[in-house]
């Protein structure tokens, strides 16, 4: 009697896919954290209302959908609808680690922590599921918030981000041709804003420097902040990253239209594809950098979270 075989599928390298995916926007001149973010804010799971963060909030801003609201197939048919045929998932991923003692059980991270991790065996996994953008499912009768923003309010509402701010440097003119942040003074010197081509450029280069300036010593302490390398090399190459993502991400949760701040730097560009090429975590680090940078600024600011 033959023996029956079968062929287990390719594990799919998530890492990799992704990265691939970001190395043929940047070689195709479109940077994905200069995308035009949606008047509806953050992109969110739709039955949850939770708003997606790091990699997945930039993965599912740069899909090509008006309205950024997502579901599983599970919570589509949930809900009384369906996916429409022939419509294509988006990816969103979940990293976790799991923590287990010398006997086999689960500790919690405060847990292993007190053990200060001896005998502690660490198991990390990427997980990835399928969902799909509102526009792709039918059948529900879906109720999106009513956009009434225009444009001074959103410039308000990033004033009021900027005021809500605490232990973030302070801003300064010293330069009146450049903008930078100087982590050993822990300042960002900004031109005034009416040397700027307009008011979104002024606020998403705050925001940018705002970046930096969470990875200051006194902060988050980020290595591309307290041991910079230079123009061109990774860590300097991936601050840079971090900084743009983290202003993606605030101009999202401000209403900021980027469309016509994509004026894109050939330098930091060949940098990023450089060290994308050599390192597939390199754009998931610096998403989740990102993020907590932004989490650190927003910690005082409840009505932007």
């Amino acid at each position: 009697m033959a023996t029956k075989t079968t062929t287990q599928p390719p594990k799919i390298d998530m890492y990799q896919k992704v990265t691939d995916r970001i190395i043929a926007l940047l070689e195709a001149d479109t940077p994905p954290w200069r995308c035009t973010w949606s008047r509806y804010g953050m992109p969110r799971n739709y039955a949850s209302m939770h708003g997606y963060k790091g990699i997945n909030a930039l993965l599912l801003a740069i899909a090509p959908f008006p309205i950024p609201y997502f579901l599983t197939m599970k919570q589509a048919n949930g809900l009384g609808g369906k996916v429409k045929k022939g419509s294509k998932a988006e990816q969103v991923m979940y990293y976790n680690m799991v923590y287990k003692d010398k006997d086999g059980n689960n500790l919690t991270y405060d847990e292993a922590n007190k053990q200060e991790f001896k005998d502690i065996k660490v198991l990390k996994y990427l997980k990835y599921y399928n969902v799909f953008n509102v526009d792709d499912i039918e059948g529900i009768d879906f109720a999106f918030p009513e956009i009434t923003i225009r444009e001074n309010e959103v410039i308000e509402r990033c004033d009021a981000l900027l005021n809500s701010l605490k232990n973030m440097p302070e801003f300064v003119t010293t330069d009146g041709s450049r903008c930078f942040y100087v982590p050993s003074k822990d300042v960002i010197n900004v031109v005034p804003m009416s040397q700027f081509e307009s008011s979104e450029s002024y606020y998403n280069t705050a925001f940018h420097e705002l970046i930096h300036g969470t990875g200051h010593e006194s902060r988050l302490a980020r290595p591309g902040i307290t041991e910079s390398d230079g123009f061109g090399k990774k860590k300097y190459s991936e601050e840079e990253l971090i900084a743009e993502i983290g202003a993606s991400f605030l101009a999202g949760i401000t209403g900021i239209d980027r469309a016509s701040l994509m004026e894109n730097n050939a330098a930091y560009i060949q940098g990023w594809l450089g060290v994308l090429k050599e390192d597939k975590r390199f754009v998931f680090r610096a998403a989740a950098a990102a993020q907590k940078g932004v989490d650190f600024m927003l910690q005082n600011a409840p009505d932007f979270t």
